[in-house]
């Protein structure tokens, strides 16, 4: 089968390749996943340079969800059958044609929810959903300021703002970026090219700043968001598209009692009761089902032509994910 390997960290476009490799055979409890989509995530492009927060030993294979269909149950499995679509859940490796997965962690897919989206479930849609219905458990008409706000997980977070009822506050880089985010539901945009963050958060707050935010960039960005938050105000970090750390002024956060603090999603799913991580993905694919939250895809590619894929998804200015397909 078709694999795609990195024998060490590096820059993607010259450690990834596409190998022949065995195809796995399920054991017991296990299923054999052939797997039809997976997207690209920054996470992925992260691991393969070495600077992920959990990285695996090389020779190794990207990517961290997808979905496919059951091809083929290990001995004593009895809740799937093959040609089912399913979603492995916390599986790694899904660059490939087939994983094979423990039975328990595989979710299976509703009818209604396109490949497309079931490939995206674990981590846009849920990092979203945790930070925003879990984490800060935004209520009808509170205000929820989040950078990188063109990104898929940002535009995840538009449709979920739209289904429970909170409002939006969107940091991007270019005007051009803030009129397609209006068009989707976008409250209120922020252009950092053009416009001091803290000092349009009190415009729109009516100077009682931030109580709840979500960032994504970190450096200079994340440090106007963290100036910006009111008394008691929460910015969750869960990104560092910047490549900088946040400098923080300790003496305002001091004043104000605010919080920044780090999300990862890896970190929750470790931590959170097994009974609060299905109710939370029922909900989800539920949501994914009447439409209510369909992750945006910009681009298709075969595992084949990884390279191009690859560098499709770190283009700036994307209005959704890359997929690789087969």
């Amino acid at each position: 089968m078709q694999s795609v390997r990195f024998h060490e960290f590096g820059n993607p476009a010259e450690v990834l390749k596409v190998e022949e490799v065995q195809k796995p055979e399920p054991g017991a409890g296990q299923v054999l996943v052939r797997m039809r989509a997976r997207p690209i995530n920054p996470s992925d492009l992260l691991t393969v340079r070495g600077l992920y927060g959990s990285l695996p030993v090389p020779p190794a294979t990207p990517g961290l969800e997808g979905m496919g269909e059951v091809a083929e149950v290990g001995e004593g499995v009895t809740t799937l059958r093959a040609g089912q679509r399913v979603i492995p859940l916390g599986v790694a490796g899904t660059w490939a044609e087939f994983v094979v997965a423990p039975a328990e962690r595989l979710i299976p897919v509703p009818d209604a929810v396109k490949d497309q989206t079931a490939a995206q479930f674990v981590v846009n849609p849920l990092t979203a959903w945790i930070m925003t219905v879990e984490e800060l458990a935004l209520e009808p008409g509170e205000w929820l300021l989040q950078t990188a706000a063109g990104s898929t997980l940002g535009r995840v977070v538009l449709q979920i703002a739209k289904q429970r009822g909170f409002k939006t506050i969107n940091v991007v880089r270019r005007r051009g970026q803030g009129e397609e985010l209006k068009a989707l539901g976008a409250d209120e945009v922020i252009c950092t090219d053009e416009e001091d963050v803290p000092e349009r958060v009190r415009e729109i707050t009516g100077k009682q700043g931030l109580r709840k935010a979500i960032d994504a960039v970190g450096g200079e960005t994340g440090a106007a968001v963290a100036r910006a938050l009111g008394r008691g105000g929460v910015m969750l970090v869960y990104g560092l598209l910047s490549g900088q750390p946040i400098p923080l002024d300790s003496g305002r956060m001091i004043f104000t009692s605010s919080t920044v603090r780090g999300f990862w999603l890896g970190d929750w799913m470790h931590t959170a009761p097994p009974e609060r991580q299905q109710a939370v993905a029922g909900e989800m694919l539920r949501s994914m089902a009447t439409g209510e939250i369909v992750p945006p895809v910009e681009a298709e590619y075969p595992l084949s032509e990884i390279l191009a894929a690859a560098e499709h998804s770190e283009r700036p200015g994307r209005s959704g994910k890359v997929l690789l397909v087969s």
